[in-house]
Formats: structure tokens, C-alpha cells, sequence
């Protein structure tokens, strides 16, 4: 017999700040040569991968493959089934202190009334830059192409919108108005403080991506199809871009989303990234943050003023962290 510790997943969280949907009550049992893992969830959603840890939940592997069941799916609210053919992959066994968790796919936010969603991004290994998709467009910055290998994390769903920006600010810099748009003319540096706010009535971390996380999850994560855009190689299913965008900013998520569920990756605004702006080097990296300095920030995915060229998921820019620019908007990582 299999010895296991039941993991309950997500803790309480305060008052201001709200999972869109929890799950709780990660149980599991052997049944014949299977192990059976059991979870709730409130409310309806999308669920992702199960972990196994066998130190009691201080590590975790990679995600079990050979699942089946409520997993990687969209699941109503109620108590739920997976079932692990754990013979195919009793190498993640090694261990007497057993216990599994199960990744919610979306994690939403309420801030003063705005909701907000997050996008879990499953850490893998991709080649960054000037892949051959890009084709003949790519700039010498976007070179050499590189191995780079993330840990997993969340991305926002959509760019930071202006009702988020102002529930948390007070205030709305945008020259295009309205409350689905995205924000932009907002500086590196207005980014900071108001993730510093928002940290502050939420009690979580989020942060602006680094360059990697970014491209990585621009790209599609692990389940990327190799597109010279973020989810297609047809500029204008995806974005707003100056040849559809009638020299204006579009409320986010109007346009198709990614293979990540992700949207806006390419064009609308920039995004700034929390990297300082470097040179890429040939080796490859594991969680890179960029340089310890300079004299610029990164920007990425093109706005809608900026042509198809420029839209491309290896594209890459940089401007001084005090610059505002009504292309230039953010999105949130944690």
C-alpha cells in the first residue's frame, strides 16, 4: 500500500481579494493499481495539472502525464475525479510522505469592485528570440536565439485595464477613455507604484514579468504552436495593430486569445516587462531577470499603431523607465 498525506491547495485569502474559483479538499485513495484523487471546487472554472510530492508537499515534481478524468479541463462547481495510472509512472513515487495538488488554470482578483483574471503559465523550456518563424523581420536585438527555462507562475489574462488602474489609483492617465480599454501613457515607474498598491489591498506579489516570462507565455507556454504571433500567424484574428485599429486603443480581450487562454499579447499597447534593457547572450539561462542595470526598460508586443513587423512575439524594445507613451500600458505576472 501507498502511503498518502491529503493536501488542501489554497489557504484563506482576505476580504478585498477573491479567487474566482477555489480548490479545496485534495483528497486521494488507492483503488486496485490506481490512485483516485479527489478535489472540490466552488465555483465553476478551468483546472489544470495535478503535482505529486513526495516530501509532503516541500517540493513538487513535474505535472503527472498519465491522468485522466477532471484534469486539464473546464469543470462545474461540485466535488471531482482523477484517476493516475500510477504503474506508467511509478518513478514519482520514490518517496513515504505522499501528497498531490491540483492547479486551478485561472485565479480571478476583486479590487474595489473590478475583477481581474490571472493565467497559470506552467514552467517548461523554449527557445527564445529569433526563431525561424519570425522569419526575414527579426531585428539583430532579437539574437542569439537562446534556451531559456522558467519556473511556473501566472500572467494577466488581459492587459491592465483602466477601471483596474483607477480602482487602485484614484486616477486614470490614458488619452483614450473608457473603462475596458487598456491603460497607457503610464511610465515604468507609474507601474511600480501601482503594483505597490495593489500588493498592498491584496496582500499577494505581483509584479510585472520579466522578459522570458513574457515571451514564453506570448508564445503559447508548453502548448505553443510555433505562430509568429501570439496565437497565430494571421496578425489581425489576434490583435489590434495599425491596420485595423482605425488609430485607437480596443477594449482587451475583443480579439481571439492564444493557446494559453491569453489575449492581446500582440499589439493594443506595449507591455512594459520588469527587465532592464541587455543583450541576449548564446547560453542558455534558467529564470533570467535581464541585466543588474542600464538605462532602459524592456517593452514588448507592438501596439495599435505599430505594423505587422512589429508585432512579433520575439519583437523587442526599450525606453527610459520615466516615459510615458499612449502605446505603452502593462501586464501583471505572480
Amino acid at each position: 500500500m501507498i502511503k498518502l498525506v491529503f493536501f488542501l491547495l489554497l489557504s484563506v485569502v482576505t476580504a478585498v481579494c477573491s479567487f474566482g474559483q477555489m480548490v479545496s479538499n485534495v483528497d486521494a485513495y488507492q483503488e486496485g493499481k490506481n490512485i483516485i484523487i479527489t478535489y472540490d471546487t466552488d465555483k465553476a472554472g478551468s483546472v489544470g495539472d495535478v503535482y505529486c510530492s513526495t516530501d509532503g508537499g516541500r517540493t513538487w515534481g513535474e505535472a503527472l502525464r498519465q491522468v485522466t478524468g477532471d484534469v486539464n479541463k473546464l469543470v462545474p462547481a461540485g466535488r471531482h475525479r482523477i484517476v493516475w495510472d500510477v504503474l506508467s509512472e511509478r518513478e514519482k513515487l520514490s518517496g513515504a510522505n505522499i501528497c498531490f495538488k491540483v492547479v486551478a488554470n485561472y485565479v480571478r482578483f476583486t479590487v474595489n469592485g473590478v475583477s481581474f483574471e490571472m493565467v497559470r503559465v506552467e514552467g517548461g523550456t523554449f527557445r527564445m528570440g529569433a526563431t525561424s518563424e519570425q522569419g526575414s523581420d527579426v531585428w539583430d536585438n532579437e539574437k542569439p536565439v537562446h534556451s531559456v527555462t522558467l519556473s511556473g507562475y501566472y500572467i494577466g489574462k488581459t492587459e491592465v485595464t483602466q477601471a483596474l488602474w483607477k480602482a487602485v489609483m484614484g486616477i486614470n492617465p490614458s488619452r483614450f477613455k473608457g473603462d475596458y480599454l487598456p491603460v497607457e501613457n503610464v511610465s515604468w515607474d507609474d507601474c511600480q507604484e501601482f503594483i505597490r498598491k495593489l500588493n498592498s489591498m491584496t496582500g499577494q506579489n505581483f509584479r510585472l514579468p520579466t522578459e522570458a516570462e513574457w515571451e514564453f507565455a506570448c508564445r503559447g507556454g508548453n502548448n505553443s504552436r510555433g505562430y509568429k504571433y501570439s496565437g497565430s500567424n494571421n496578425l489581425g484574428s489576434v490583435a489590434w495593430y495599425d491596420g485595423n485599429s482605425g488609430n485607437k486603443t480596443h477594449p482587451v480581450g475583443t480579439k481571439a486569445p492564444n493557446e494559453l487562454g491569453i489575449y492581446d499579447m500582440s499589439g493594443n499597447v506595449w507591455e512594459w516587462c520588469a527587465d532592464w534593457y541587455g543583450d541576449y547572450s548564446s547560453g542558455a539561462q534558467t529564470n533570467p531577470t535581464g541585466p543588474y542595470g542600464g538605462s532602459g526598460r524592456v517593452g514588448r508586443g507592438g501596439s495599435w499603431d505599430f505594423n505587422v513587423r512589429i508585432c512579433r512575439s520575439s519583437l523587442r524594445i526599450h525606453s527610459d523607465p520615466t516615459d510615458r507613451n499612449i502605446n505603452l500600458g502593462l501586464r501583471l505576472a505572480l
